[in-house]
Order: C-alpha cells, then structure tokens, then sequence
C-alpha cells in the first residue's frame, strides 16, 4: 500500500476485468447502503406503557415493534460479527 492510501497494480487487465470490478464497485457500494438503510429503520423506541422499572423501560423496534433488540437487527450484528483486533504497526 502506497501512502495514499492505494495498492499499486503492475498487471495488465483487460477491459473486461475493468468493467467487472467497476460494476462490482458499484454494487457493493448499493449493498452498503442497504445495510445502513436496515439499520437506520431498526432502532429502538420506547414501547410505551406502565412498567415497574422506570430506569429501563421496555424498547421496541421502531419498525416491526418485536421486543428490542430485534431479530433484523440481531442478524445484521452478528454478520457484521465483533470488531477485529488490528495488529499495531511496528
């Protein structure tokens, strides 16, 4: 990786390789923004209501209104799976 940011490629594609990876760009880019969007619908709301612990009232998702967290949301964490650890550079 250069220090811009970039891993220099000393190959030739072809122009099909070109289109590829553009579109395959593109469509993660697309499949990002889904995500944030799923994640942005599945946020916990207040489910209203008489408890007995005012500190921690009962939460519902504000989208499909299943106990907090939701099965959606649930999913998507456990695919987005636990922050690795990076090795720190010598």
């Amino acid at each position: 990786m250069n220090h811009e940011g970039y891993v220099p490629i000393r190959t030739r594609l072809a122009i099909e390789d070109l289109e590829f990876l553009a579109a395959a760009r593109t469509e993660l880019l697309r499949f990002s923004e889904l995500g944030l969007r799923l994640l942005d619908l599945h946020q916990p709301r207040d489910a209203g209501g008489i408890t007995s612990d005012t500190a921690h009232p009962i939460l519902r998702c504000r989208s499909c209104m299943w106990r907090w967290p939701c099965p959606t949301f649930r999913a998507m964490a456990e695919s987005f799976g636990e922050p690795r650890d990076l090795p720190e550079s010598a």
